[in-house]
């Protein structure tokens, strides 16, 4: 199905430049970008796997971009501060005339944004079509001052976080409990999905910890990680986390996500368990934390020659896993 900027632009109710480049912020690779060649494109994700595959399709692709650009697309974030920060940088980087055109669902609240941005801008129209909204409004000679909206740091206890990451304004609690049956750790250890570095503060507790990889494909959360651990034996390893090339860990701890839209997406904690058992040396152990509901119990005994379910607390369950499969020669 076509989307809204491409219903809207076949309508007539907007037009995109002929010429100049165009600035497609959050973009993902399921977007129509309204017919637009993909050479005029230029975009921003911070999402690992999102940034390969823009890329491959040929629009140039990076975590952070900046330029002058004849119009800028962006696509609402689930969560509202990031919305409002991604515009903020649109109406900054826009050239004066240029339209900036915001799309979003419902679900990721773009009905609150339309009100927002009613009381700053005069909006140009409103496209409503499957259960969301296109919005677009052009950069005056005096555009709004948002710099209140621009995205910046926050503090969850004494880490920084960032609006969008997960979990930006408090310590998950599967984080904590698998913090609290953590053993001390040695060798090579890897924090698959790290975040922003909660679990690996409490890894680099451990003297015998030689060296810790905090993978992470969210290149915002590895920022405020790199804020957040400043001991020389971590590296930080903006990546997809189920293809990791890394191997010979003594050690792999994950607390991996289970969704990317607001529904469960069970296989991508699946593949977060096999990425484990790839990365770990024979004799590695891997921990890991889950929601209680989560089908992870077939996944983990398919990969791991032994798995013990060491708690179930307050809707999660940790699990350590020993005797890898995957990392055993063939």
């Amino acid at each position: 199905m076509p989307s809204r900027l491409t219903l809207a632009l076949e309508k007539d109710l907007l037009q995109l430049p002929d010429v100049g480049t165009i600035a497609a912020l959050n973009a993902s690779p399921l977007d129509d970008f309204g017919g637009v060649e993909v050479g005029r494109l230029k975009a921003q994700q911070n999402h690992f796997p999102d940034v390969e595959a823009l890329n491959a399709s040929g629009i140039e692709t990076k975590p952070q971009i900046t330029g002058s650009f004849a119009a800028t697309l962006v696509r609402c974030h689930r969560a509202k501060a990031a919305t409002h920060g991604l515009i903020a940088h649109a109406v900054e980087m826009t050239q004066t005339g240029g339209l900036i055109i915001v799309d979003g669902d419902k679900t990721n609240g773009v009905e609150s944004i339309v009100k927002d941005l009613r009381k700053l801008v005069t909006l140009e129209d409103v496209y409503s079509k499957s259960h969301g909204k296109l919005l677009w409004f052009a950069k005056t000679d005096t555009p709004p001052d948002l710099s209140h909206w621009t995205a910046e740091p926050t503090k969850v206890a004494d880490f920084v976080t960032y609006p969008g990451v997960f979990s930006a304004d408090k310590i998950d609690k599967g984080s904590q409990l698998l913090a609290a049956h953590l053993p001390d750790l040695l060798g090579q250890i890897a924090d698959l999905g790290a975040g922003w570095g909660y679990l690996s503060r409490k890894v680099l507790e451990s003297d015998a910890v030689t060296t810790l990889d905090l993978i992470e494909a969210d290149a915002l959360a590895l920022q405020a990680a790199k804020q957040n651990i400043t001991d020389p034996r971590a590296e930080f390893l903006w990546a997809d986390a189920l293809n990791v090339p890394k191997k010979g860990y003594d050690a792999v701890i994950s607390n991996p996500p289970f969704h990317t839209t607001r529904a469960a997406e069970p296989a991508l904690g699946q593949g977060f368990i096999q990425a484990a058992a790839r990365m770990l040396k024979p004799s590695g152990s891997f921990w890991m934390v889950a929601n209680r509901n989560l089908p992870y119990e077939d996944t983990l005994d398919a990969a791991f020659g032994n798995t013990q379910l060491v708690t179930q607390e307050n809707g999660f369950k940790i699990f350590h896993a020993r005797k890898p499969k995957m990392s055993r020669p063939r």
